[in-house]
């Protein structure tokens, strides 16, 4: 009986993700990912003033990619606590707009060295180097069907249902 249901919310599962393929808009492919049925790797782009970010969230604007929603930082930090209690705590914050030249020149660490001793060496950077880069305005995304289950409970990729093309979009 055991073996019955298990092979009936397979094949539910399965008939579900087979709801989206390559024609499917992003939008309706993220929708079923949120429900857990399928899943994939979404791309990223390294923000220059900011954190790195998925591919859904920026557009071309220019020469340039920015972020469709705003990103808050903090800029003002205080000390709160005691001695025993130290903690920071922010205490003002701006919203900014995160972007990323297309193309353009980078910095790099080309050698690092270790410092200190086995217990507690850090890495420091002793030559920089700078490199041309052009970011990726499109991808060959893959998408996987969700595997349930198993016995610690945890999802897994499944067979691959389709690969699909993502390009970022102009600007509004």
């Amino acid at each position: 009986m055991k073996t019955l249901v298990l092979l009936a919310v397979t094949l539910f599962a399965t008939a579900q993700a087979a709801r989206v393929n390559v024609n499917s808009s992003w939008t309706e492919i993220k929708k079923y990912r949120n429900y857990g049925q399928i899943t994939f790797r979404t791309p990223s782009v390294k923000l220059d003033n900011g954190p790195m970010t998925g591919a859904f969230d920026v557009c071309k604007d220019g020469d340039v990619l920015r972020t469709k929603r705003l990103f808050t930082r903090c800029v003002k930090w205080e000390r709160r606590g005691g001695r025993d209690n130290d903690r920071r705590v922010c205490v003002e914050e701006e919203k900014y707009t995160g972007y990323a030249a297309i193309n353009g020149t980078r910095t790099r660490c080309a050698k690092w060295r270790r410092i200190g001793g086995r217990d507690n060496d850090r890495r420091v950077c002793v030559r920089h180097e700078q490199y041309d880069y052009t970011l990726p305005l499109s991808w060959n995304v893959e998408v996987y069907e969700l595997s349930r289950g198993g016995r610690d409970r945890d999802d897994r990729r499944g067979r691959k249902l389709f690969t699909k093309g993502l390009s970022i979009t102009d600007c509004e």
